[in-house]
């Protein structure tokens, strides 16, 4: 749709926002002056990884206000031993630097500050990545690599794997202290980590949503309106639901016009009203105060609003006070789920597979394949990237179309969805793809900087 909105689909729970040291509560302004204190005694530091570690954690968990693994536990200690077999069917024992079951497994490395070469994280992250693939139990949802005092990298696993090194969020150690919601971030890591899964939120705030649309489908079904009017209808208010969280409404704009036309005039007034936005919608132009951008396709060509009872509204709006910006676009194959008869879902095709069935299928069918050839040429931008000398621009140039001739692959690919049902597995396939393209990006930014990122102008999307 022309009304469209770049997503990053792996790091909207690591978001950076500025905050002032001013505008910060009491507890993170205390934290915050405890890690500006440590950056500033650390920030001489030319110890070994060996020599630096255990103990730069140990204060550093002290002002972040988590505990540290003093004194260690079977669940949280340094050095957690791994017993791992090699290809040649080797048994040896490698160590975790640090491991809090449930929670993260950390590497650490102790470079020169004037060292530009990454090669000893991506070998750290490499390594830990191998060792928790042969710890006992469940992977922990995040890993971390530290490169003492100065910066930190997070990657989770709530996509399902943790990426590729690029897919690691970055965090400046030494400013630290300026950006609560890293901080945050942290202790949730240490402390809750399962605060940080989207999964969850979107689960609870899904079923939650179904429900009400549900009860909706039942309502306008009882009275005889047709099943497939009745899933266009509610399909219709979800959308809107989603544009005006996402911004591609004015914000609040939909529950504002339930509530402003109801009271107005009661449920047939407020069917009257969502005709005329939905019609605004697919043309474009002003609705009342706001400026309605265009949405393309068919969705809003032919509209009219289901003929509404007081009830309807009142869980219209009531459905409203979601945050749709964290449902799960699922929603919509839900929706059809709930609202058809089976006998009509056959008719329409309109059949929905869970989320976790289809990242069975896309696993290896596309993200692995796609990350063979990405890992392939990972490799040959490293090696360009470590040229020195008079041949350091030119390599830098090759590197760079290295990644930009990966990204017109990847954007050029297209995806079948045979079934051509509720468009679940679409859905899933680019969300997938998605986050091996954020990673793309991030390794232009590094080899060029961020003014290549943006000069590129086209993503993988949803056509």
């Amino acid at each position: 749709m022309e009304a469209s909105r770049r997503a990053d689909f792996h790091g909207s729970a690591m978001s950076l926002t500025r905050v002032t040291l001013v505008a910060m509560p009491p507890d993170v302004s205390t934290t915050a002056t405890r890690l500006r204190a440590l950056a500033e005694s650390w920030a001489a530091t030319r110890a070994s990884e060996r020599a630096s570690f255990q103990p730069w954690l140990i204060q550093w968990c002290e002002a972040l206000g988590v505990s540290a693994p003093v004194p260690p536990t079977e669940q949280y200690q340094f050095e957690y031993p791994v017993r791992v077999i090699d290809r040649d069917g080797r048994e040896s024992t490698n160590f975790i630097d640090c491991w809090k079951a449930g929670h993260f497994a950390l590497e650490a490395k102790a470079t020169d500050v004037a060292d530009a070469n990454e090669q000893p994280l991506r070998k750290a992250f490499g390594q830990v990545r191998n060792y928790v693939a042969h710890t006992k139990g469940a992977a922990p949802p995040f890993l971390m690599v530290v490169d003492v005092p100065r910066t930190l990298i997070v990657w989770d696993r709530w996509s399902g794997e943790y990426g590729g090194f690029p897919a690691g969020y970055r965090i400046n150690l030494t400013t630290l202290a300026e950006r609560p919601a890293d901080i945050k971030l942290l202790q949730d890591i240490f402390t809750d980590p399962a605060a940080r899964d989207p999964r969850g939120r979107a689960q609870v705030v899904t079923q939650e949503i179904a429900g009400k649309l549900a009860q909706l489908a039942a309502t306008f079904e009882a009275r005889g309106h047709e099943p497939e009017r009745v899933a266009r209808f509610l399909m219709r208010c979800v959308f809107c639901y989603f544009a005006e969280d996402i911004e591609l409404l004015p914000a609040g704009l939909f529950k504002r016009t339930l509530e402003t036309a109801r009271t107005a005039g009661g449920p047939e007034r407020v069917g009257a009203v969502l005709t005329s936005l939905w019609q605004t919608m697919d043309q474009g132009g002003s609705f009342g105060a706001d400026l309605i951008r265009r949405f393309n396709g068919h969705f809003f060509r032919t509209v009219d609003a289901l003929p509404l009872e007081t009830i309807d509204v009142t869980l219209l709006i009531q459905a409203a006070d979601f945050d749709w910006s964290r449902v799960e676009p699922s929603i919509f194959g839900t929706l059809l789920v709930r609202a058809l008869d089976p006998a009509e879902r056959h008719r329409l095709g309109a059949e929905y597979t869970p989320r976790e069935y289809i990242e069975r299928l896309v696993e290896p069918t596309v993200v692995e394949p796609i990350r063979d050839r990405w890992t392939a040429v990972q490799g040959a931008v490293l090696q360009l990237t470590e040229v020195i000398g008079r041949r350091q621009a030119a390599a830098q140039r090759e590197a760079l179309q290295e990644l930009l001739n990966f990204h017109a692959w990847l954007r050029g690919l297209r995806f079948l969805d045979p079934a051509c049902g509720s468009g679940n597995f679409l859905y899933v396939t680019m969300a997938a793809v998605k986050r091996i393209e954020l990673e793309v990006m991030r390794e232009m930014e590094r080899v060029r900087g961020r003014e290549q990122v943006e000069a590129v102008l086209d993503e993988v999307h949803p056509r």
